[in-house]
Formats: structure tokens, sequence, C-alpha cells
């Protein structure tokens, strides 16, 4: 019996530790939000000038981000499109695209949470496959 509870206790340990280094990204709405991010996010919209990449990330916790694009980073005639997460040993990838879409469907801002599980030393981001740099960053 007690070898049956230590091979199930192994097993679980074992699960667990393949599962440490994780990412997940989900959009939400800014309304869903804390006070600290909304500012963060009004003041971003207050000062931008228009020339930058419209990439914002804000810092929540230590394993908890939030990443906000607005106008800013879509060219004339695109909108937002698909998002992906790729992680390696010591860093977190982030791929941002632009799709071809008509006016009426033009979003003004996506915004994702971002959910780390374990340490990165870089985070990285790329606009279709070319990297580029988050225009500011808060905490």
């Amino acid at each position: 019996m007690k070898r049956i509870l230590l091979l199930i206790l192994m097993v679980c340990c074992i699960l667990t530790g393949c599962g440490e280094n994780k990412v997940t990204i989900s959009e939400i709405n800014l309304e869903n939000t804390n006070d600290n991010v909304k500012n963060f996010i009004e003041i971003v919209d207050y000062d931008e000038k228009g020339t930058g990449t419209g990439i914002y990330m804000y810092n929540d916790s230590k394993n908890k981000r939030f990443l906000y694009l607005n106008q800013d980073f879509l060219d004339d005639g695109k909108g937002f499109g698909d998002i992906d997460i790729k992680t390696d040993e010591n860093s977190i990838n982030i791929y941002l695209n632009d799709s071809s879409i008509s006016e009426e469907e033009a979003g003004t801002y996506k915004f994702y949470k971002l959910n780390f599980k374990g340490d990165y030393e870089y985070l990285k981001v790329f606009k279709n496959g070319e990297e580029t740099h988050f225009e500011g960053m808060g905490v």
C-alpha cells in the first residue's frame, strides 16, 4: 500500500514539474481589470503621439501581465490579427499579426491577459514575423 501511494506521489510530482514553464494568453475586456491597469491605459492613450509601435505591456505581478495594442499597431487598411506565444528555456516570444479588413471590421484596440508559470529572462515581441519593441511598459 505504501509503495502504491509513493508511486502515485512520484507521478504527480513529475507531471507537475513538466508543466512549470507555461504561458497562457486570453483576450479580455478592459473593463474587467483593476484600476491600476485602467490608469496605465488612460495614460498611454492620452500621451500617444501616433508614431510608435502601439504595443504596451503592464506588469501586474511577477506572473501576470497585460498586453495592450492600440491603433498605432495597425498599418493603413489593416486590422488586428492573430496572436501566438512560444517559449524556450529562458524567453517568451509574442508573435502579433495584422490582417486585411474593411473599415467596418476595424477595432480600436486589443487587450490580452498573460499568465506566466516559471521564470524567463527575456520577453520579445514580433509583428508579422519581424522583431519589434514595446512602446511602453508599466508597473
